[in-house]
């Protein structure tokens, strides 16, 4: 049966490291296509490396700027992964995985698709490992110069921009991790994103069709987590 990590045991493993994941509403099950969204970009070819050496791949991430930049594993809940690599094998530092609940089948993608990492702040431990180097997108200067992430899904690669960079309540803000938000949901999700964003002169307005990338991750204290959303770069109209 699909699980979804609760916020215990997001507080359970902050000491060694967290993934970002809590409990959220219920929302919807639908998704839209991409196809006329934004034009064919061919996918990294490290993709199709990765999803021979295991099938669970479904995406592979770049985050400009840092060393964010491997293969995205997905699972049937969102409790496999927090401890395995992208292989699949047992790990401590876990690796990049995409809320279960996100649609990856051909070249589409949720309304939201989500991705978790750990973040990892106990003394002694890499904050370099996983999404530490998130972090980075709270200084002002850094995500001035660094506004792209990449995501490639099957035969393409999606740009997105940058949009909101903040800290969020895990407690009360379930939406946030919602793959296929209902439209007030979408909006709700979107004004949280505008609310909390330390990033000046960049903001989110909910519009039928949106395609939005949300990375998340744990923070040293239990109940926040860091929280980046970026929206599809549409093609110029010809």
């Amino acid at each position: 049966m699909k699980q979804v990590v609760t916020l215990l045991l997001a507080a359970a493993t902050l000491l060694v490291g967290c993934a970002g994941t809590a409990s959220r509403p219920a929302s919807a099950v639908s998704t839209v296509s991409n196809e006329e969204q934004q034009e064919q970009a061919p996918a990294d070819p490290r993709l199709a490396e990765a999803q021979a050496t295991n099938p669970d791949t479904v995406a592979w991430l770049t985050v400009p700027g840092t060393n964010i930049d491997g293969p995205v594993q997905q699972a049937e809940d969102n409790e496999y992964y927090l401890r395995r690599d992208e292989r699949g094998e047992p790990s401590h530092d876990g690796c990049y995985f995409s809320d279960y609940e996100c649609d990856f089948s051909g070249d589409t993608l949720s309304t939201n698709t989500i991705i978790y990492g750990h973040t990892f702040t106990a003394p002694g431990q890499d904050p370099n490992i996983g999404f530490g180097q998130l972090n980075a997108f709270l200084d002002a200067e850094f995500s001035t110069e660094h506004t792209q992430i990449f995501l490639s899904v099957a035969s393409r690669q999606f740009t997105f921009e940058i949009k909101s960079v903040g800290i969020a309540s895990a407690e009360q803000d379930g939406v946030c991790i919602l793959a296929s938000p209902g439209w007030a949901q979408q909006q709700e999700l979107v004004r949280l994103a505008n609310e909390r964003n330390v990033i000046e002169g960049r903001e989110l307005e909910a519009v039928g069709g949106q395609k939005l990338l949300t990375l998340a991750t744990c923070t040293d204290d239990a109940s926040e987590r860091l929280v980046i959303v970026a929206e599809l770069v549409l093609p110029q109209q010809r």
